[in-house]
């Protein structure tokens, strides 16, 4: 679906200019296709502008690649080209800038043969033909096969690929890539292979010839904790000629859906283990408990439950605070009214901003709504004496506004986000007056409803994809700074909530392979319910084992991850924050 933006002519090229002055920029361009229902080319530019936020001291410039200026690549000091609709009409002057240009380009995914012999002459590589999924070689667990396995630093990335759980016969992966003819093969470098999993067959999937780069497919579907949306994201130092930020490999974990019913020997286990393993604590707060249809507990005193209201919990949140927990705020009540949305309508268990039934914004949405919800939610935790430094959203699905809000209020979020294409009008966000809720002893309630006053927001597609971050995120498209989660979480079983079962075993796994990645992560969650006993859902071999936990632990130390102190990321990092996006032509 194509985003709607206000066509800005000379003053938005002037614009452009000075940006470029003022700090180096990059232009994004994508396919808006001829079909007007083609909504995915603007996402993936909205992906990529996410990883980029990861590259605050560059200028995004973005549009489609149809309306495309001659002479507008080498006003950038690099340019990416998403080409994800199957041989789409790409303008002639894109072609040869893209190809004579002296500064930094990418290409991704479709349509290279319209660089005809220039593809030939840079890369040393003829175009043959885009990969199909093998439904007669079928790989061990009997599934097709396809150019599955990404090689690239010696470390072997994969792409998705498994049949449908509700759709019987379909297999769901990304299969396609572009295949080529060795022509002059020393002419590039071969950055990253891909292989066919059965056959055995390689072939180039990143391929550099100087300031010349191209990858194989669009990198951003199907995405998981092993993809070669990796690889790319990774590749993107280069493409940019960015260096690292630190030399550090991060750790961080966060303790997940803690309310004033969370049976407290589950929590003073979690505090003991991290004390033991000196990792520090960091604690994702549900300050109201809410179970409107009875589903957990039977007592009507402990149906709505305000965390500051039981002592228990509250000696157990000092005795966090002793042992330096950070706490962050996660939803504020983790749940939507009293009904099923869509489990069992209990705190922790569903989503509080996101309409599950009709798979969009609940109906309330709105500036007021969502403020109104987070200043109820702050004036438990300040009863309760407790100052979250980080927002968390609950399951990662809110709409754009509800993003936008939390990006303008809170300083950093953590996790991963859900993504509309969108248009907004009457924010600047360059012009925030810093609007944390602990600003409402003053005028601050009176500031946010300035702020926000004029705030519009415009889905332009219902459809959504999600991304999640291997590195710190500077400002994604809603302008959230986000501290990643990219190793997921303990699950041991296939349930309503959880499509794939994940183990301790493909956590460290994960975390060994990104070692060969810039800047990444090892960022995870778990579940206190986990140390009961497999027979009640958890991982322990009897109540109350956290052997799983530490395992995970100890077994990232080893990889040479540091648990960092979250508070002093965040106090070296208060200020950086990407420049606002330029979008030209963007429809």
């Amino acid at each position: 679906m194509r985003q709607v933006f206000a066509i800005m002519s000379l003053l938005l090229v002037m614009s452009v200019g000075m940006a470029a002055n003022a700090a180096p920029c990059v232009n994004i361009y994508y396919d808006r296709s001829p079909d007007a229902s083609y909504w995915m080319g603007k996402t993936y530019a909205t992906f990529l502008q996410n990883l980029m936020g990861h590259f605050p001291e560059f200028q995004q410039v973005v549009s489609n690649v149809e309306s495309y200026k001659k002479g507008d690549i080498d006003k950038c000091t690099a340019t990416i080209y998403i080409g994800s609709y199957f041989d789409n009409a790409i303008p002639a002057d894109f072609l040869e800038d893209w190809a004579n240009t002296k500064t930094n380009v990418a290409w991704l995914g479709y349509s290279t043969w319209k660089l005809g012999k220039a593809f030939d002459d840079i890369f040393g590589y003829s175009y043959d033909r885009i990969s199909v999924l093998d439904r007669q070689k079928l790989d061990f667990k009997g599934r097709p096969s396809f150019y599955k396995n990404i090689i690239y630093k010696g470390e072997t990335f994969f792409k998705y690929g498994e049949f449908s759980k509700t759709q019987q016969g379909q297999f769901l992966a990304e299969f396609e890539q572009s295949l080529f003819k060795p022509v002059t093969p020393t002419k590039s470098q071969v950055l990253a292979k891909s292989v066919q999993t059965v056959t055995g067959e390689e072939a180039p999937y990143i391929l550099r010839a100087g300031n010349h780069f191209y990858v194989a497919d669009v990198p951003f579907s199907f995405m998981h904790e092993a993809d070669r949306y990796l690889v790319f994201a990774d590749v993107l130092f280069d493409i940019l000629n960015a260096k690292p930020r630190h030399n550090e490999k991060y750790a961080f974990l966060r303790i997940e859906d803690v309310h004033a019913l969370v049976p407290l020997s589950w929590l003073y286990i979690t505090n003991k283990v991290l004390k033991e393993e000196q990792v520090p604590l960091n604690i994702s707060l549900i300050p109201i408990f809410y179970d409107p249809l009875y589903q957990y507990t039977n007592n009507p005193t402990e149906q709505l439950l305000s965390m500051d209201r039981v002592p228990a919990f509250m000696n157990y949140i000092q005795d966090s605070k002793a042992q330096g927990a950070t706490f962050i705020w996660h939803g504020v009540t983790h749940q939507y009214k009293n009904q099923f949305n869509p489990h069992s309508g209990t705190s922790g268990d569903d989503f509080e901003f996101f309409d599950v039934a009709n798979n969009g914004p609940i109906a309330e949405d709105s500036v007021s709504y969502v403020m109104d919800k987070l200043e109820d939610g702050f004036s438990v935790l300040q009863k309760a004496g407790v100052t979250p430094k980080i927002w968390l959203t609950p399951h990662y699905q809110a709409s754009t506004l509800d993003n936008i809000i939390f990006a303008n209020v809170f300083s950093w979020n953590v996790g991963r986000v859900i993504y509309y294409n969108f248009k907004t009008d009457g924010l600047n966000a360059s012009q925030n007056p810093g609007l944390w809720l602990e600003s409402k002893a003053a005028n601050g309630s009176q500031l946010r409803d300035q702020f926000f006053k004029n705030l519009k927001v415009t889905t332009t597609s219902k459809n959504w994809s999600g991304q999640y971050f291997p590195y710190e995120i500077f400002g994604d498209v809603h302008g959230q700074r986000l501290i990643p989660e990219n190793l997921g979480n303990s699950q041991p079983f296939q349930n309503e909530h959880v499509t794939n079962p994940r183990s301790k075993e493909d956590i460290v796994a994960d975390a060994k392979r990104n070692l060969v990645l810039r800047d990444a992560w090892a960022s995870f969650f778990y579940h206190p319910f986990l140390f009961t006993t497999y027979e009640d859902g958890g991982r322990g071999s009897y109540p109350g084992d956290a052997s799983e936990l530490r395992f995970i632990l100890q077994e990232l130390k080893k990889m040479g991850y540091q648990f960092i102190d979250i508070n002093d990321f965040m106090n070296k990092n208060t200020k950086l924050k990407r420049p606002e996006p330029i979008y030209k032509d963007v429809r």
